[in-house]
């Protein structure tokens, strides 16, 4: 028997390509007025409607093997990609852009479900430009009432490191410290060939304040002050970009590791003994035996040519 579509919330006007969609299509038109904690999934970077729902799949799949899921999963999707063909990864700074408007859109359905249907307590999984679509929204959330952020997942965040020191202006560390309730978890591959080079070179080219070259926060260990005290690290060793939901069958095995981890952080059920006793408690080993100099970027563009 086919299973029954995933409860969502689509910021997409189009199934690839176009513009944020505000307010946002509830499928079912209830879905964020239900339960009083939801667990929103948001992918990444040129992922169109078909790709997002292959991400997501993977990841539900992964849970169930691991059991029932304890929690409301939404998937959320949104604009963050471009129908140009092989010329799609030109479209990464406008996907910046997209990422912002669609945490506008998203701050604004929360609110209106939580003075509709009550307070609601969300716990968020980004991966890769998703994260900063996380962040975002966290920066939006902080003078809503009623929408109350839980714990927060970033998985292969495709986010510059220097936007969560405490002295970066736009103000994501700041919302991260005083929105998350119960802290982060960061999951990085120093093996993800995206983060290493796509990344600098998208980042480079955004309008604003994206970095010269920044390292990615889902691409390294983060010590020094751009490490919130809250944010959990744990290394998914050998990981590239897409590993991570679990959809891919040759990946799988990473899949799991990383859905395991999120499984136990946020509490979206119980963990296999058998998978329990062969790791070690999400995020602590990598925050109490990996050390380092801070990861530090500068975060200005050099000075055009006249």
């Amino acid at each position: 028997m086919a299973r029954a579509p995933a409860p969502s919330l689509s910021l997409r006007r189009l199934a690839q390509g176009g513009d944020v969609q505000d307010p946002p299509e509830a499928n079912p038109s209830d879905v964020l007025l239900g339960p009083r904690r939801l667990v929103l999934l948001v992918h990444g970077y040129n992922n169109d409607l078909a790709a997002g729902t292959q991400a997501y799949e993977g990841f539900r799949l992964v849970q169930r093997e691991m059991g029932d899921i304890t929690a409301s999963l939404v998937d959320v999707y949104w604009p963050g990609d471009a129908d140009w063909g092989i010329m799609s990864f030109l479209y990464y700074p406008q996907s910046i852009e997209k990422a912002e408007a669609s945490a506008g859109a998203l701050a604004r359905a929360l609110a209106d479900a939580a003075r509709l249907g009550g307070p609601k307590e969300i716990d968020l999984i980004g991966h890769s430009m998703g994260c900063r679509l996380v962040l975002e929204l966290l920066e939006r959330l902080r003078t809503l009432a009623g929408v109350s952020v839980r714990r927060v997942v970033l998985m292969a965040g495709a986010v510059p490191t220097f936007m969560l020191e405490p002295a970066y202006e736009h103000g994501l560390r700041a919302a991260y410290d005083a929105t998350v309730g119960s802290g982060g978890l960061s999951l990085y591959s120093g093996a993800d060939r995206v983060l290493s080079g796509a990344f600098p070179v998208g980042q480079t080219l955004g309008e604003g304040e994206e970095g010269v070259f920044p390292t990615a926060l889902g691409h390294a260990y983060l010590a020094g002050p751009a490490a919130p005290a809250t944010l959990g690290q744990h290394e998914i060793a050998g990981a590239d970009h897409s590993d991570y939901w679990g959809w891919k069958e040759s990946t799988r095995d990473l899949g799991r590791e990383a859905g395991a981890i999120v499984r136990e952080f946020l509490d979206l059920g119980p963990i296999p003994e058998r998978i329990r006793a062969s790791r070690a408690p999400a995020g602590r080993a990598a925050v109490e035996e990996r050390t380092g100099p801070p990861v530090r970027e500068i975060p200005t563009r050099a000075p055009e040519a006249a």
